[in-house]
């Protein structure tokens, strides 16, 4: 306890990052909620088909990839807490208007379908504009605990989120937990229009220069697009579990809604315990490894988690997605800390812009999880996926030099190497 106590101030200190901190948590609770659980329990309810959560996780995956870089130059072009209060009210309308047609009795798929659509594409402005604003409510110096702060809310809402949605689900209706996704959004937007940011200069000159500028920068840092790499892989193959969990729960496990928000609640939990563990590396540790580690061994524990499920082993299973957090935290938000501590603010929101498309791959990854599901089961999509994510970190660790030498503490002298476009 004493050590979560020595982290958590460093970025709490800044009075407006507590703003934003608590408003995130609001809003992210409603976002783990509504994508994450509600509109694909909507789906399975409405057509009882694994493929289909496949066109639900296309739908909001396409039009965040197709806008992403596009979103990343409007960061750094306007002031990104406008962009992110705008698409986060844009959010909240469209589902509350999915909401009324539910409560009328009178929604269909296509009315699901194009809510996706709509809310893929507003988060493709808002991932790399919220990417933009935390950093600048502290000092350099405290980025990095400033992004394991973030990232503790959005894996601790894995907590939360499902949790709330599936008792809401089974004890209300989906259109309670709908409305309740709503207001957060409503929340976060309000908050995070009123802060008060570091200066930046804005981005000048045409947009398609801009995409070249950006996509040059990680081009000439091999480590930046190393660690992206391993997001991809996680968001198109590493997310299958959170996404077939309406199909583990009535056709593997045999459980329901409120027993399927415990089991990604577990993996919540190792989420939180990994997040605190990254943010307390000292220099001697070698953050690196610790990355490639946790992305081989969150692949080990998603197969046997998929192995306990077919096995119908409930408590088993929500074990094994215990590990599957703590892992999963170490490789992604240890790479997040990485990113954000290296990148200068010039280029921080076209950076976090193409960061921001692998993770929009995650609706996508519903795609072929969904279609392997419907034919081989939800189990066999879990493991398959998972084993790519052991090939791929098992590559990088043997060819990727760049991020094997990354400690828990980057050098003030490599830290301003990478401040300048590399020659």
């Amino acid at each position: 306890m004493l050590t979560v106590n020595r982290f958590l101030p460093s970025s709490l200190k800044y009075g407006h990052f507590r703003y934003y901190w608590l408003a995130l948590l609001a809003g992210v609770t409603g976002h783990q909620m509504l994508l994450n659980f509600t509109m694909g329990w909507l789906m399975f309810e409405l057509t009882g088909e694994e493929r289909d959560l496949a066109f639900l996780g296309m739908a909001i995956a396409l039009p965040a990839l197709c806008l992403n870089l596009l979103g990343g130059v409007f960061a750094d072009r306007f002031e990104p807490k406008f962009l992110v209060a705008a698409a986060q009210s844009t959010s909240a309308t469209v589902v509350i208007l999915l909401a009324i047609l539910v409560l009328n009795g009178k929604v269909e798929v296509w009315h699901l379908l194009a809510a996706a659509v709509l809310i893929g594409a507003v988060q493709a402005f808002d991932q790399p504009s919220r990417s933009s604003v935390f950093p600048r409510l502290v000092e350099p110096n405290d980025i990095v605990n400033a992004v394991a702060m973030e990232s503790l809310v959005w894996n601790g809402v894995r907590v939360l989120g499902p949790t709330l949605a599936g008792i809401m689900i089974d004890r209300l209706s989906i259109q309670a937990s709908m409305f309740f996704s709503a207001v957060t959004f409503y929340i976060l937007a309000a908050v995070i229009s009123a802060l008060r940011l570091r200066d930046r200069p804005p981005a000048t000159g045409q947009v398609l220069h801009q995409v070249r500028e950006g996509f040059s920068y990680v081009r000439g840092h091999p480590l930046f697009y190393l660690i992206m790499l391993l997001t991809f892989c996680n968001s198109l193959f590493g997310m299958a579990y959170i996404h077939l969990m309406p199909s583990f729960a009535k056709e593997v496990l045999g459980v329901g809604a409120d027993k399927v928000g415990f089991l990604l609640g577990a993996a919540g939990l190792g989420s939180i315990l990994g997040t605190i563990m990254i943010a307390n590396l000292k220099e001697r540790h070698r953050k690196g490894l610790i990355i490639l580690g946790g992305a081989i061994t969150y692949g080990v524990a998603l197969i046997l988690f998929s192995v306990a499920a077919w096995r119908e082993q409930y408590a088993l299973s929500m074990g094994l997605l215990f590990v599957v957090g703590i892992s999963n935290s170490l490789y992604l938000v240890g790479g997040m800390s990485i990113l954000q501590q290296l990148v200068p603010d010039s280029l921080r929101g076209r950076v976090m812009g193409m960061y921001a498309m692998t993770w929009s791959l995650a609706p996508l990854g519903m795609v072929q999880a969904g279609f392997v599901a419907q034919y081989f089961g939800a189990s066999a999509a879990v493991a398959a996926g998972a084993g790519i994510i052991i090939v791929v970190a098992g590559l990088i660790w043997l060819k990727g030099p760049e991020i094997r030498a990354v400690r828990g503490t980057i050098p003030e002298s490599q830290r301003v190497a990478y401040q300048s476009m590399p020659a």
